[in-house]
């Protein structure tokens, strides 16, 4: 992408061209002038600004080792806090007319000058003083007495003190995150997001996501003309604009420093590293990227970063977060424990600066992440990113599954999608994923619905906003933690096997697909009964990993049996890795009954070579154990033929039950974005089913059905729940979903 919407007669102005001096450095004796706040009356939370008349002697007033300017806010009782200030310049926009469309232009409003902004979360009376630091010495000045006005306000966003696994605001208040990444404009800049904010805020909407690199972003801190210790002062006002409109709106924003890219050589997708400002090729001090980790002066640099992301938009409770990194595993020559080690002492360091205490996290591209970090007390949540699932609910629930005993603090997808290349609008025009991933996310235990990718070229254009709109309206007012939920039980009823199971074809494929460590990359094992039904502690491995490549993701499978009758048993080889191919041992009751070698036929290439052979084994009638291997140098991917298993029920449910309100979602399984792209659903109703409810309150309960595409009530009417918690429900015709809201009566 090219530089969006700004003049290079701006940025030569405005940001530091080349080597030299600074263009906004000072040589006058420190003084502080004087200090105007723009008010002086104020409620809690509410921003007071102010504007500071300083001199100083410094080079670049973006490197506190050479300007520091604070400001002491002391209460009348408490604790003081401090607030760095920071270097701003006004701009005006407006939208140009050129050969390429309608483009944002900054022209400036005023000279650049210091400033503070403060919120404050206690009401009182405040004295604020200002000091500044430079090379000649220290000055200060004068007292400023603020009062604070008690005020009914959200506040910030926490981690739930009672149940880890959900955010709270400060008012006490459950906070479940509705949204979706909206990281950079086009050419438009700011006024793309007049376009797409409000249509988040009309559907109610609570959250999105934007990224601050790399350099040709609309928020770019950090580009090749500010340098790699600089501030782009044009789009920190372009990020002022969009998160004054968020707190307008009230939306919250979580802000993402950096992203893979400026660590990635362009050889790779998506790479910029040899475009980025921290390269010696570009003015910044360093000789190869994994040195961003351990650099003492780009070090310096990035705490002086976070230092002007906490003086500027720190005072707002719609920060949502501070995000270090976007998919920090795929930059080139990722290391964990480097990560690790980076990540805690910076999270460490910003919790020292930032007196609002806003949440921390990161986020990785690989769904499994990296536990190191992802276990780090001094990151708040967990995001997971996940693309290219065919089922969606599915493949989410997998990740949550792999994620969720190890950590005790919120969870929810940063990014999903049905794959990363941008073909969404064409896949899947209605939205089928983004509608599956949020009502499946209450049930699967998230702390917010997933966030969708493609916010421009697919959410915007389709007018996907109203799927968050049926979701909020469904579940409004439901408070997670205050009913203290617990997973929905359910099984279903009153329709006979053949319309309650798919038809049984045999055939197991597994889901889970992972090239990195994760609980299904271990050896398992799988129990099917004489009756059909597969049982499996962990998901089984799409993928049945070799032992030269990667012993440590070695997965073989074990199955544990019981035959209704003598019959064949089968392993489906379909593609064979391209890096020196796989091997196939089957074992019955100890003894080696078939032995196969995949040879990697194109040596030349990685591709993968397509086998999609079935290899048979003959199996008495009763109880047996199969071990299905690889010992051979690599992967391949990998089904089970089992005559006589039964497929999936063709319904789902997932939900949540509380001690006086539930939320229950039920899904035609078949209704997944790529059958419906495919032509493989067809909407033939599922008649007559029941769904029974375990797990609840005995007593009476109103029941409300949904319909969970216009996100309205369809009926509603009292049912009870006898002593062992079962609640029996009649669905309706099911063609896609339905979904149920229970209210106890009193």
């Amino acid at each position: 992408m090219t530089w969006n919407g700004l003049e290079w007669v701006l940025i030569c102005v405005h940001a530091f061209c080349g080597a030299g001096e600074h263009p906004l450095s000072m040589d006058k004796p420190l003084r502080i002038a004087g200090v105007e706040a723009d008010r002086t009356e104020a409620r809690v939370f509410d921003r007071i600004t102010l504007d500071i008349a300083l001199d100083a002697s410094y080079g670049n007033p973006f490197r506190s080792e050479e300007i520091r300017v604070d400001v002491e806010a002391r209460p009348e009782s408490g604790e003081p806090f401090t607030v760095p200030a920071f270097l701003y310049q006004p701009f005006d926009r407006r939208l140009e007319d050129t050969d390429r469309g309608p483009a944002e232009r900054l022209q400036p409003a005023g000279e650049p000058r210091w400033q503070a902004r403060l919120a404050f979360p206690k009401a009182g009376r405040y004295a604020l003083r200002v000091t500044a630091r430079d090379k000649t010495g220290a000055a200060e000045s004068e007292s400023i007495e603020v009062n604070i006005a008690p005020a009914d306000v959200a506040g910030m966003a926490r981690t739930h003190p009672l149940d880890h696994r959900y955010f709270v605001t400060d008012r006490g208040e459950t906070l479940y995150l509705i949204g979706a990444n909206v990281c950079w404009a086009g050419a438009r800049g700011t006024f793309d997001y007049d376009d797409w904010l409000p249509n988040y805020a009309k559907v109610h909407a609570n959250f999105f996501r934007v990224w601050l690199n790399p350099s040709w972003m609309t928020f770019a801190m950090n580009t090749r003309e500010s340098g790699y210790d600089g501030i782009a002062l044009s789009n920190a006002w372009r990020l002022d604009y969009v998160l004054e409109q968020a707190e307008r709106l009230g939306l919250r924003m979580m802000v993402c420093i950096d992203s893979f890219n400026i660590l990635r050589s362009k050889e790779a997708l998506y790479g910029v590293w040899e475009d980025s400002p921290y390269t010696q090729a570009n003015g910044g001090p360093l000789a190869q990227s994994q040195d961003y980790f351990t650099d003492e002066t780009l070090l310096a640099a990035y705490r002086d970063r976070l230092r002007y992301l906490v003086a500027r938009y720190g005072y707002s409770a719609n920060v949502f977060a501070w995000e270090f990194w976007n998919e920090v595993d795929i930059i080139d020559h990722y290391d964990s424990e480097v990560a690790a080690a980076w990540h805690a002492d910076m999270a460490r360091f910003l919790r020292t600066l930032d007196p609002w205490d806003h949440l921390i996290t990161t986020s990785y591209a690989r769904p499994q992440g990296d536990p190191r970090v992802d276990g780090l007390p001094e990151l708040d949540f967990v995001q997971t990113h996940h693309y290219q699932a065919n089922d969606m609910v599915r493949d989410l629930g997998l990740d949550i599954a792999q994620k969720a005993a190890a950590q005790d603090r919120p969870h929810f997808h940063g990014e999903y999608g049905i794959d990363h290349g941008g073909r969404a609008r064409e896949l899947d025009p209605a939205g089928v994923h983004i509608h599956n991933g949020a009502f499946s996310s209450v049930g699967q235990l998230q702390a917010g619905v997933p966030m969708t990718w493609w916010w421009d070229s697919y959410v915007h254009p389709q007018n996907l906003y109203p799927i968050y709109g049926a979701f909020y309206r469904w579940s409004a007012g439901f408070d997670f933690v205050r009913q203290r939920v617990r997973p929905l039980d359910a099984a279903f009823a009153g329709i006979d096997a053949s319309n309650l199971r798919t038809p049984a074809d045999g055939l197991f494929r597994p889901d889970a697909t992972s090239w990195e460590p994760a609980p299904w990359n271990r050896p398992a094992t799988v129990r099917i009964t004489r009756e059909g039904d597969l049982q499996s502690d962990l998901p089984v491995s799409r993928l049945l990993h070799g032992v030269r490549n990667h012993p440590d993701l070695h997965n073989p499978v074990t199955f544990e049996i019981d035959a209704p009758q003598a019959t064949p048993f089968g392993v489906l080889v379909e593609g064979v890795s391209g890096h020196g191919g796989a091997a196939l041992r089957i074992h019955v009751d100890g003894e080696t009954v078939l032995s196969e070698e995949f040879a990697d036929t194109d040596q030349d290439t990685a591709t993968l070579t397509q086998y999609d052979l079935t290899y048979r084994v003959p199996v008495p009638e009763g109880r047996h154990t199969i071990v299905v291997e690889n010992p051979g140098n690599d992967w391949f991917y990998v089904g089970y033929e089992v005559p006589w298993l039964r497929a999936a029920p063709i319904l789902r449910a997932f939900g949540v039950v509380g001690d006086t309100q539930s939320l229950v979602w039920i899904q035609h399984r078949a209704h997944t974005w790529s059958n419906v792209a495919n032509g493989d659903f067809v909407e033939s109703p599922v008649a007559g089913a029941r769904v029974i409810l375990n797990g609840l309150a005995e007593g009476t309960w109103r029941v409300e059905q949904w319909d969970t595409r216009e996100g309205r009530v369809t009926g509603s009417n009292l049912h009870r729940a006898g002593g062992d918690g079962r609640l029996e429900l009649a669905l309706p015709p099911l063609v896609r979903d339905v979904a149920f809201r229970l209210y106890k009566a009193q």
